[in-house]
């Protein structure tokens, strides 16, 4: 997911995912029912009345084949055209503050009250076509089927209640995604070095012990047999320098060449000598190597990151 900093208040990115695919189809269903629970106060219960009188399988009938059918394009409509007026708003990023979702469910509200008188019309007229086929009047098609006033009332409760809990929902959705990616960053520092090699089994003339690689200022290897340079100690490892090469962290170790790997720590400079050849110092005065012109390009990212 995409944050952006604005006056130094963190944005995210919104998806308004809920709009996307098929789950429209199931929002259509919640939509109807709403629509019919208000209702419930007009005479007989409204249409909730056949269910009331126990007719389930016709009632049944009629909110699948009245009422569904055609406020699938009700439900739609409004997807599709909430996800262009959400783009066109702005309302994909979110400021992360409370005056940022204040204004966010406001910039909402004229969207709703004015995608109804889109809609309306347009799936009240495919349901008089579809019921009073091929008989058409102007006496059957108004006031009922015509859209007035009153239809735009029995719309307006129904989908301000789905509208917003679908706009709420996203937004849940996507803050939740937005503070995982954000505690990823967080830790991904730190799992990333603790899969590195932080100790190594080593021994010298007094016995075994594990040595922090970090105290290492270089490994070499001299006639198949590996050790570990500390400051004014060597120790004797088990580890090839390729195996080692693979397990160290790359940010803090280098292969200078194939018989060294070096502590990047303890890197005091380097240097052209001769023959495409360059020459690295280490902090401790004493100790040199000779590097090949090929590897400087890598060596100088390896410092860059650092």
């Amino acid at each position: 997911m995409a944050n952006h900093i604005v006056h130094n208040t963190i944005s995210i990115h919104l998806s308004f995912r809920l709009a996307r695919g098929w789950r429209w189809l199931w929002f259509t269903l919640l939509g109807v029912l709403l629509y019919q629970f208000f209702t419930l106060q007009r005479p007989g219960f409204g249409e909730l009345g056949l269910l009331f009188k126990g007719h389930f399988w016709e009632y049944l009938r009629q909110l699948l084949g009245y009422y569904f059918l055609f406020e699938l394009v009700s439900v739609f409509i409004f997807m599709r055209l909430a996800v262009r007026y959400v783009r066109w708003t702005g309302m994909d990023k979110l400021p992360l503050s409370l005056n940022g979702v204040l204004m966010h469910q406001l910039k909402f509200l004229p969207y709703v009250l004015g995608v109804i008188c889109v809609f309306g019309p347009i799936t009240n007229g495919l349901r008089y076509l579809a019921v009073f086929f091929p008989d058409y009047t102007w006496a059957t098609y108004f006031p009922e089927y015509f859209f007035t006033a009153r239809m735009y009332v029995n719309y307006l409760l129904p989908f301000l209640i789905f509208g917003y809990t679908i706009l709420n929902i996203n937004l849940f959705l996507d803050y939740n995604d937005w503070q995982h990616g954000r505690f990823a960053q967080l830790t991904q520092g730190k799992e990333g070095t603790d899969r590195f090699l932080k100790t190594i089994e080593a021994r010298d003339e007094e016995g075994e012990t594990l040595l922090a690689v970090q105290e290492v200022l270089w490994f070499e290897v001299e006639e198949k047999s590996y050790r570990a340079f500390t400051q004014g100690k060597t120790y004797h490892i088990r580890k090839t320098l390729a195996e080692l090469e693979a397990e160290l962290d790359p940010a803090q170790f280098f292969r200078v060449n194939r018989a060294v790997i070096i502590n990047l720590a303890f890197l005091k400079n380097y240097s052209f000598w001769e023959n495409d050849k360059y020459i690295l110092r280490l902090t401790d005065e004493k100790t040199t190597f000779v590097m090949q012109r090929l590897r400087l390009k890598e060596l100088r990212q390896r410092l860059q990151q650092g």
